[in-house]
């Protein structure tokens, strides 16, 4: 198992922490997410985590966050096989996915870690050719912005083309949405594939607001290959049909 080490800098994405675990995902209304944060230290001695911060949000970028109650402390000992599972209960009343931010308070510390888990995973249908995953895009500031999305493919694959459309509206690349102070608007990211070989794909949004980044989605996409039955010769649909009667006089 992965773990989170909360005395050491953060990785470049902060909504892409795999090391999160939200169960179940997505959430059910009205039964409890337990969000779970793994935590190791490597060093040589104990480390303090006096309390983690955890945020929620509807699953998207630049959305108004709900803030929960702190949860710790928890002590790591100076063993990095060793694995503290800080855990927080949360009830959703809404359906759909989630990002979940956080922010990890170590003793002696400056500053608190900040992890984050906006991610949805596809296990698609081997026939499956189309997808159509739904977040929100907000303008978190006090004034009207230009929103500037951008998608990306950190696996080099080009097997899997994609399209935004935010409010229905299809959006291209390098093209603002505006938006009023604190407005959120429903968006749709559209994945396409043609039939045939396997898929484990890896695709982002990020929102930027003059080059600062608000946020961003990270979509993990898993297909099989779609496995054809070879080609016969047509003499043997006629073997194939005395099987059948054979098997069924006998």
């Amino acid at each position: 198992m992965r773990a989170i080490v909360p005395n050491r800098p953060a990785q470049a994405r902060p909504y892409a922490w795999t090391q999160v675990r939200v169960d179940p995902n997505p959430p059910h209304v009205g039964s409890p997410m337990r969000i779970t944060y793994p935590l190791a230290n490597l060093d040589p001695e104990p480390v303090v985590v006096e309390r983690i911060v955890t945020r929620i949000a509807q699953f998207g970028m630049g959305v108004p966050w709900e803030e929960l109650a702190p949860i710790g402390p928890f002590e790591l000992p100076p063993d990095p096989r060793h694995i503290v599972e800080a855990a927080v209960d949360w009830v959703p009343q809404t359906g759909g996915h989630r990002c979940i931010r956080a922010e990890i308070f170590v003793a002696g510390a400056p500053q608190g870690l900040l992890v984050g888990r906006n991610l949805d995973i596809i296990r698609a249908d081997a026939y499956d050719t189309t997808w159509r995953v739904p977040f929100h895009v907000g303008n978190p500031e006090p004034e009207a912005a230009p929103i500037m999305l951008r998608m990306a493919a950190f696996d080099g694959s080009d097997a899997l083309r994609m399209a935004l459309r935010v409010a229905g509206r299809l959006v291209r690349e390098g093209e603002p949405v505006w938006l009023r102070p604190g407005e959120v608007v429903p968006a749709e990211l559209e994945l396409l594939s043609a039939q045939g070989p396997a898929l484990e794909a890896n695709r982002t949004v990020e929102a930027t607001i003059a080059g600062r980044l608000i946020d961003g989605i990270q979509v993990t996409l898993m297909r099989p290959a779609l496995v054809m039955r070879p080609p016969y010769p047509a003499y043997m649909d006629d073997v194939l049909a005395a099987e059948r009667t054979l098997a069924y006089v006998s």
